[in-house]
């Protein structure tokens, strides 16, 4: 789904379109990252030294996957 079709489910499922807005933004950023991470793993190269490091995406699921859990009375199971 895009991004403005989750706000509009979510505004019809009475959320105000503020909260929508900040839960699919969320929504979406855990979606990439996850996305990232699969591809890519936890442990990635580092892009000048090639050094391992922890992938960069796994702060931004977590942080994503935070904000999301803060709004779970969020009507969004078609998410899911």
């Amino acid at each position: 789904m895009t991004r403005a079709e989750i706000i509009d489910e979510l505004v019809r499922r009475h959320e105000s379109r503020a909260r929508a807005t900040i839960y699919a933004d969320a929504f979406l950023e855990y979606q990439e990252a996850s996305a990232n991470i699969q591809m890519n793993g936890t442990i990635v190269q580092h892009p000048r030294t090639s050094n391992p490091i922890e992938n960069p995406y796994l702060v931004l699921r977590d942080r994503a996957g935070r904000k999301l859990e803060e709004m779970k009375r969020v009507d969004a199971d078609f998410l899911w």
